[in-house]
């Protein structure tokens, strides 16, 4: 069973990004050919501020989800429906915080701003953004409870459907009226609409969570989530310094043109990372089943799996991307829009070592592991916003990217595996680092080989090189891989476990159908 809602989690986050990621680089041009790239950085911008606020949530939801998963697998209702009321209550208190806040800090908004920008109604968008953001705590108790319970597919089915619609709706109000306030009045009210309707649904699917009787919890339980919040505070901290500083330091001392520029960047990797995410996302609720019901050997051969599939999906995406971005970025956009050789290296050496973390941070989130290293990440957002302020004096934009570098390598690239090693797998973490510089050189032999090739492939189409380069840089990391990695436990286990779906057998059936129209004709 818990391998069934893996792989629905994993096949409709794969369809829905795909079809998100096409309209997303549509909606993305006729953005910018409306409204012009100072729209685009305060875009950027206002998502950051909006990530700062998120910091007062303090990991409360986090930590509630973590303590559903046994009573969810155990069936014990009275549990879950504590743990959803104060989930309701916790957010409500928030959501007002944050609305107070939000008010507090449109002042200094202002003040983020180093150029003179052409952006009108700057108030109205500010608090457009705010009251999407808080529309999105009226329902997070009941979210929170189906992805828990591994059935998120089903509200990722009605999110594309409204993506669809809210994507299309917003192309439409860009060609015809080009105003970015109806823009964002659209996104907001089809946003209510999703809310509600997602609400509902999960209402239908755990119709006891709307009892008005009033469940509370045990001791334990509320002593260990007031830890972990305290703990998670932290982590959102030092996330946020790492993550969320960087439009807020390229509008500041450089300009918002450049954020809106960087933007690109980061809506395509976002895009192609959300779209690779779910094949390792899509058993992060297994995963929590896993811990809580297995013991460390079950564990640790899972993890091993899951760390290959990491490797391989983020190795790949690091050389696709190195191939690709600048110049689909120039066809695309156009080539006053593309970054320095330098700049664009230093953003993948970020998104590979985010990246490489993706497993290790699942298990290490899904044991409940927050308070080992609470200020691991506060200390690795310091040295980031630290050395991005001094770097940037000297180097520019791609100073604030060194300081990020620097500050995972430094800090979490070592916390994480050693803590998970220590008290999930209870191994030596040598093991992690030995495999991760093995899958580096791998990684880098492959990276060498198809950036050589792709560098030979010039055609008068700019499109043509473009599909080619990517087949390419899809095709040279799969074979140098199934080559090195063919007789592993970990290959072996994911050829055999993807023999057994019935999508794989219903290809070989047709496949061999098909060989015998072949033959006979």
């Amino acid at each position: 069973m818990r391998t069934k809602h893996s792989l629905n989690n994993i096949f409709i986050g794969i369809i829905s990004q795909l079809v998100i990621v096409i309209l997303g680089f549509i909606s993305r041009k006729i953005f910018l050919d409306s409204l012009g790239i100072d729209y685009l950085g305060i875009n950027g911008l206002l998502t950051n501020v909006l990530s700062m606020l998120a910091l007062v949530e303090g990991g409360i939801g986090l930590s509630i989800v973590y303590n559903l998963y046994k009573p969810l697998a155990e069936k014990d209702q009275k549990k879950v429906i504590a743990l959803v009321q104060l989930y309701k209550k916790v957010y409500g208190y928030l959501a007002v915080i944050i609305l107070i806040i939000s008010i507090c800090l449109y002042p200094f908004l202002g003040g983020l701003i180093k150029d003179d920008s052409s952006i009108s109604n700057l108030t109205m968008i500010y608090f457009l953004f705010i009251a999407k953001n808080l529309l999105s705590y009226l329902n997070a108790h009941k979210w929170s409870l189906i992805y828990a319970d591994q059935r998120g597919y089903v509200l990722d089915r009605m999110n594309l459907l409204f993506q669809v619609i809210t994507t299309i709706a917003k192309i439409i109000i860009l060609i015809v009226t080009k105003d970015f306030i109806l823009y964002l009045i659209i996104e907001f009210l089809l946003y209510g609409v999703q809310v509600i309707v997602n609400g509902k649904i999960v209402d239908r699917r755990y119709p006891y969570i709307r009892t008005k009787v009033k469940y509370s919890l045990d001791e334990e339980t509320k002593t260990n989530i007031k830890t972990n919040v305290k703990a998670l505070f932290l982590h959102n901290i030092g996330g946020f310094l790492v993550f969320g500083t960087d439009n807020l330091l390229i509008s500041s001392f450089i300009g918002l043109a450049t954020v809106g520029i960087y933007s690109n960047y980061t809506m395509i990797i976002t895009q192609l990372n959300a779209f690779v995410k779910p094949i390792l996302g899509g058993v992060g609720a297994s995963i929590g089943n896993l811990i809580a019901t297995e013991g460390s050997e079950k564990n640790y051969f899972i993890f091993q799996i899951t760390y290959l599939v990491n490797f391989w999906i983020y190795s790949t995406c690091v050389i696709f991307l190195f191939n690709l971005l600048d110049p689909f970025i120039s066809w695309w956009f156009g080539s006053e829009y593309v970054f320095t050789d330098l700049i664009l290296v230093f953003i993948l050496i970020n998104f590979y070592l985010t990246g490489m973390r993706t497993s290790i941070a699942t298990f290490k989130n899904k044991a409940g592991l927050f308070k080992q290293d609470k200020y691991a990440p506060l200390i690795e957002g310091g040295i980031n916003l630290i050395s991005s302020l001094i770097l940037v004096k000297y180097y520019g934009l791609v100073g604030i990217f060194i300081g990020t570098t620097l500050s995972t390598l430094l800090t979490v690239f070592w916390t994480q595996p050693i803590i998970v090693y220590k008290h999930v797998f209870k191994k030596s973490f040598v093991f992690y680092y030995q495999k991760y510089f093995l899958y580096l050189l791998i990684g880098g032999v492959a990276f060498t080989i198809t950036t050589a090739a792709c560098q030979a492939i010039v055609f008068e189409q700019e499109l043509l090189t473009l599909v080619v380069k990517g087949i390419i840089s899809l095709l040279i990391p799969a074979i140098i891989y199934g080559v090195v990695f063919f007789k592993t436990e970990e290959l072996k286990y994911m050829i055999q476990f993807l023999k057994r779906q019935p999508f794989f057998s219903k290809v070989v059936l047709v496949l061999k159908k098909s060989n015998l129209k072949v033959e006979k004709s």
